[in-house]
């Protein structure tokens, strides 16, 4: 999977990435961890420029995610259900979803793309949370470096090493979220020292 990716990468570029990131974090479902790999490996060779990989990413998250965001400011809780009914946890989808907004606010963003069915849902339900435009951005921008870039930089170490790496990186959730928890409380709570805690 890991080679394939990597031919699929040198052949189409940067357009590759920035479409298949955008598809994946509009709701399909494709697998997107080897694809943020074979960046990160092509960009340890000089085939791809790990700085610009990491903002074509940024980018497809932003716009992908800015555009659930909005829908959830217009159309409220029915698109949660939407969301959930592709959900394989459908009935405690939508309440695990928002106990983690109310225990956390917009802070359940930085670590939502490392959930599985938080990475969707966590957009709309910041808009129909009410968080504020410019925290939704800052909180999903710090939340889309740490998972494309942590990918990424994985692929980066690991460059030559495909398989094991990608086997690596699929297992990956657990510690995915502890770091990005870890990361989460840090930023947090520099943000409550300054008084402007990402909050619903």
């Amino acid at each position: 999977m890991m080679n394939h990716a990597i031919q699929f990468l040198v052949r189409h570029g940067d357009v590759v990435l920035f479409a298949w990131i955008f598809a994946q974090q509009a709701g399909l479902p494709i697998p997107t961890i080897p694809l943020l790999l074979a960046a990160g490996s092509l960009a340890s060779t000089g085939r791809m420029n790990l700085a610009w990989s990491v903002g074509l990413a940024l980018a497809a998250c932003l716009m992908a995610d800015s555009l659930w965001y909005q829908m959830g400011r217009w159309r409220g809780p029915k698109v949660l259900r939407v969301l959930c009914r592709i959900s394989p946890e459908r009935d405690s989808c939508i309440r695990r979803i928002t106990a983690a907004f109310r225990r956390h606010g917009a802070g359940t963003l930085l670590v939502a793309k490392f959930v599985p069915g938080l990475n969707f849902a966590a957009p709309p339900l910041a808009g129909i949370c009410g968080v504020g435009r410019s925290r939704f951005l800052l909180c999903d921008s710090l939340a889309s470096v740490f998972w494309a870039g942590g990918y990424m930089m994985l692929g980066y170490t690991f460059s030559g090493q495909f398989e094991r790496a990608a086997t690596y990186g699929s297992g990956l959730g657990t510690i995915g979220v502890a770091v990005s928890i870890a990361a989460a409380a840090a930023f947090i709570g520099f943000i409550l020292i300054r008084g402007t805690a990402c909050s619903v």
